[in-house]
């Protein structure tokens, strides 16, 4: 079975590349500045986060991914800057991407308590991989320490752009965000491999039990159902979910996959997750912890499904709290 699903691991890393391209995050509200650049100083003021996912443990070097992040609230002219460093790895090769950049985001007030926001980033990206952990046909024949096949190799170095669009209101929001608008060349063989581009729509609906404040926007208690659906060439993802909130606890349970639509021979049905999260007020941190139960055709004796952790701590001053104009609260994991 193990031998398997190494098969399973490496068809979808070089079968599917549409799937494999992008880095996920099952807690994909907890790093904002990924999901869509919109997000960039949703805050009161200062906001910090960590993210790191550890995907089919079971199987060797597979898909680990970290992420860290810094955005600003500029309230005074409406808008939002940030700052990122993410880096994945996969495979025994070690194929790995790292990626630094910038993100802006400008709000536009609806009514007082609703906005739409629009983004943008641009990063620097690198991709790499180990040919010398490798051992191609070449050598077994010829004996020699260097494959012909890794002749062509090169370091990728590129530019991505990513843009978004969000509406925020304190029950409901409704974003989308297209990346790789630039169509990057990522080829590792010196031959040309646009990366393709990105669709997402990601939304949610929150219903309010309890809240305190003038405006009633601290929120204590409260039941959502929030989705995020991911399109690339001709493959599609879908996460949708359920979270109660009650501080400074936050369950949820999660499914992956769209189980009527199939990539032969394959099941689009991967996973449930289980989400939680506590929040300390005092601290202004929050932590995330989620497990991702395997239900594809890998299984969860194979893969050991996916561990994430989540930290976001947000800061700002009291003076300058009061005065900030936050109309809306982000969606948290």
């Amino acid at each position: 079975m193990r031998s398997q699903s190494i098969l399973i691991f490496f068809l979808l890393l070089f079968v599917l590349p549409g799937k494999s391209q992008d880095p996920q995050f099952t807690q994909f509200y907890a790093a904002p500045q990924y999901l869509n650049p919109a997000y960039t100083g949703l805050t009161a003021e200062h906001r910090f986060v960590a993210n790191y996912r550890n995907q089919w443990p079971g199987i060797r070097k597979t898909y680990q991914t970290m992420m860290a992040a810094y955005d600003y609230n500029i309230s005074d002219v409406s808008s939002g800057i940030g700052v990122f460093a993410m880096q994945d790895k996969a495979g025994i090769a070690g194929l790995t991407h790292t990626q630094a950049g910038l993100s802006y985001a400008y709000r536009f007030t609806v009514k007082k308590l609703s906005e739409i926001r629009a983004g943008i980033s641009v990063s620097y990206n690198m991709k790499s991989i180990g040919f010398n952990k490798l051992v191609f046909n070449d050598q077994l024949v010829t004996g020699s320490a260097v494959s012909l096949d890794a002749n062509g190799y090169q370091q990728r170095n590129f530019v991505d752009i990513n843009a978004g669009v969000l509406y925020n209101s304190k029950s409901y929001w409704l974003g989308a965000v297209a990346k790789h608008v630039n169509r990057p060349n990522v080829s590792l063989i010196g031959q040309q491999q646009s990366l393709p581009l990105f669709i997402g729509v990601h939304g949610g609906y929150r219903y309010i039990i309890e809240a305190r404040g003038n405006s009633k926007t601290a929120l204590k208690k409260y039941v959502a159902a929030s989705f995020n659906y991911k399109h690339e060439l001709k493959y599609d993802q879908f996460d949708v979910g359920l979270y109660y909130f009650h501080m400074p606890l936050n369950i949820g349970l999660w499914y992956r996959g769209i189980p009527f639509k199939n990539y032969n021979p394959y099941v689009n049905n991967e996973c449930l997750a289980v989400l939680i999260g506590f929040e300390i007020p005092q601290r202004n941190l929050r932590v995330g912890y989620s497990y991702d139960l395997t239900i594809s055709s890998l299984q969860i004796n194979n893969s050991q499904g996916a561990h994430e952790i989540s930290l976001v701590y947000e800061y700002a001053k009291k003076a300058k709290y009061k005065a900030k104009k936050v109309l809306v609260t982000c969606p948290k994991f």
